[in-house]
């Protein structure tokens, strides 16, 4: 079901395994889907490794690798225009693309977690439109089970949506329950909506 899952995203998705290695060609990245990325102080780029989880594009690692962030980013634009092309056919059904990142993120918990449920919390929408500048957007704290978190025991992801523009889903990784909310302090606004 995973490897299903897996190749129905990147097909519907169009998206490139491929990753950024520097952070200049992630800020164009970035930039190019309404985005900016700001390297946070301390924190290095790290390659992005293969897995059958949750695909991503860029990934970085703090001093002493007590914390790695890894950013997942896709384009709603195509889809925005199959969409609303769509609407003019009454034989055509389609769900709005800026409804996906709903079914995603529960996605993503299953995948990280090899099928155990956690609560994911939505964002205030006031906090998320300020601090983020999103129209939506929230977190999920989970233990890792899964390729996607070898070598690391936590994970919290935090999902944000703009709009008719881009979902990205970044993915805190650590092994000190105690300790991981502190790690996420330093690189928790490093990307946000312009």
């Amino acid at each position: 079901m995973r490897t299903l899952f897996k190749t129905i995203f990147l097909i519907f998705f169009g998206i490139s395994a491929t990753g950024q290695t520097d952070v200049e060609g992630f800020k164009t990245f970035a930039d190019s889907l309404g985005l900016q990325f700001e390297m946070p102080e301390g924190y290095a780029v790290t390659p992005v490794k293969d897995n059958n989880d949750l695909w991503y594009s860029f990934a970085i690692i703090n001093e002493d690798a007590s914390m790695e962030v890894r950013y997942t980013i896709w384009s709603l634009k195509t889809f925005i225009l199959e969409y609303n092309e769509s609407l003019k056919n009454s034989n055509s059904l389609m769900i709005s693309p800026n409804d996906i990142y709903k079914g995603s993120i529960e996605s993503n918990v299953l995948n990280m977690t090899s099928g155990f449920r956690y609560d994911i919390m939505p964002f205030p929408d006031q906090a998320v439109k300020k601090e983020f500048n999103a129209d939506a957007g929230g977190s999920c704290f989970f233990e890792f089970n899964c390729e996607f978190g070898k070598g690391y025991r936590y994970g919290q992801f935090v999902y944000l949506h703009k709009d008719n523009m881009t979902d990205v889903i970044i993915t805190f990784m650590s092994n000190d329950k105690e300790t991981h909310p502190e790690l996420m302090r330093i690189p928790f606004h490093a990307l946000i909506f312009k």
